[in-house]
């Protein structure tokens, strides 16, 4: 059998989102372990109706609940939940199996960072951030030779959501990543600084931006 790279198997990749029932099932068995900072931060929103991230928790049956203004719409929302990818969804997952706890993470990687620190570094450098509120979750594969990440982040207005996904998509292109196919059916990838492949999925709606991500080591990208 011929060899497949993994960036031939990452371009055709169609990342599909988990169904309503699945998350909330999902959501019933899952341990979040949240910072005490971010529980009790406020979130500003333009007249909206989501006022803070509050921890609902009993045990191993503690679920997350995010008050949201419009969860029918949004596609990043659940019943006020976020909907966040688990690894079986994540692109090239049959690949890299995927591994992690399904545990939502609290650190604040604000775009337009993307991948690591030295495959695109330029998308790291200190600015002021606006405020936001962001939910992610990584997962490694089993040889840890490469990475999957997840961030949903959410901002005051559509108009920072949109000057914030400008951003990252001109990091991407400054990190040596090429835009492929249009709307939400596309995605950018491409070798980094570092050698590393990177695929990146990028979709907005209104002030939420999602951002799916896949970084494979160059040792591993012949696999």
């Amino acid at each position: 059998m011929a060899e497949v790279k993994v960036e031939e198997l990452l371009d055709e990749v169609t990342v599909r989102m988990p169904g309503g029932e699945e998350l909330r099932t999902r959501g019933r068995r899952r341990t979040v372990r949240r910072r005490a900072a971010l529980v009790a931060a406020a979130v500003a929103v333009t007249g909206g109706a989501l006022a803070m991230a509050a921890l609902a928790r009993g045990g191993e049956g503690g679920r997350d609940i995010r008050p949201a203004a419009t969860p029918t719409k949004n596609p990043f929302l659940v019943d006020g939940m976020v909907r966040l990818l688990p690894p079986e969804r994540m692109p090239a997952a049959g690949k890299w199996q995927w591994t992690g706890d399904e545990e939502e993470t609290t650190e604040n990687h604000p775009l337009p960072r993307v991948g690591g620190r030295d495959s695109c570094p330029a998308s790291y450098a200190e600015r002021s951030a606006p405020d936001q509120t962001q939910y992610g979750t990584e997962y490694d594969s089993d040889e840890g030779a490469a990475r999957a990440r997840h961030r949903v982040t959410s901002y005051e207005s559509g108009a920072v959501a949109r000057r914030e996904a400008a951003l990252l998509e001109e990091a991407l292109s400054e990190c040596g990543l090429q835009r492929h196919g249009k709307g939400a059916a596309g995605h950018w990838s491409g070798t980094t600084e570092s050698a590393s492949w990177l695929r990146v999925e990028v979709e907005r709606w209104g002030r939420w931006v999602s951002v799916v991500e896949v970084e494979v080591e160059e040792s591993a990208r012949g696999r």
